[in-house]
């Protein structure tokens, strides 16, 4: 689980072009809403799984922390994740509380 230290990251030299056309591509001066970035994985995870997913990374706490801390099984937080379950209002609720996130995020 990663922590809330900035880490320097290298791009392995075989990979310099593929980020130079993406970057040539998406560039400062064009935007692209987050959604088309991940599109696959919205897909296959859901947009909420993926939002839940995402803001427990940012926190740094894992799948059995956020269970302790909400009271929500870490079982179920799996299957929310992986798009196996939907995420309810008053589950949503405490997840966002949680997280430090806009329920609007969890609500699909």
């Amino acid at each position: 689980m990663p922590g809330k230290e900035k880490k320097l990251t290298f791009v392995p030299a075989k990979h310099i072009e593929k980020l130079e056309a993406f970057l040539e591509k998406y560039g400062e001066s064009d935007s692209i809403p987050w959604e088309e970035l991940a599109k696959d994985r919205i897909a296959k995870y859901g947009k909420a799984g993926l939002a839940l997913r995402g803001a427990r990374y940012r926190e740094g706490i894992s799948q059995k922390a956020l269970a302790k801390k909400t009271g929500i099984s870490q079982e179920n937080i799996s299957k929310m994740e992986n798009g196996q379950r939907t995420i309810g209002e008053k589950v949503a609720r405490k997840l966002a509380k949680a997280l430090h996130i806009d329920v609007e995020l969890l609500m699909g």
